[in-house]
């Protein structure tokens, strides 16, 4: 695999990594949220302040991850494991 040119496997692993960084950004907020209600105890948004962290770094490097597959880059390279699909009708 090289520049632009990329499998169905990658493609479909690229979707999904956009996926997950959507979900995780969706989170963030939802936490940011928490952490910012006066009303909540002060203990419940220390947790949520940390999890908008953790999941605004996570949606970030999904999205890093995301790209550089999108480039050409070799998903193993970044840790994920792809095979295509075999092929079929000999």
């Amino acid at each position: 695999m090289s520049g632009p040119q990329i499998g169905e496997a990658e493609t479909a692993l690229a979707a999904d990594l956009e996926f997950a960084a959507v979900n995780a950004e969706a989170g963030a907020s939802a936490s940011r949220t928490v952490a910012a209600d006066p009303d909540a105890p002060p203990a419940v948004r220390a947790r949520a302040k940390a999890a908008a962290t953790l999941l605004a770094g996570e949606a970030a490097a999904l999205r890093a991850d995301t790209a550089a597959i999108r480039d050409g880059v070799d998903p193993g390279l970044l840790g994920y494991a792809v095979a295509e699909a075999p092929a079929t009708g000999q």
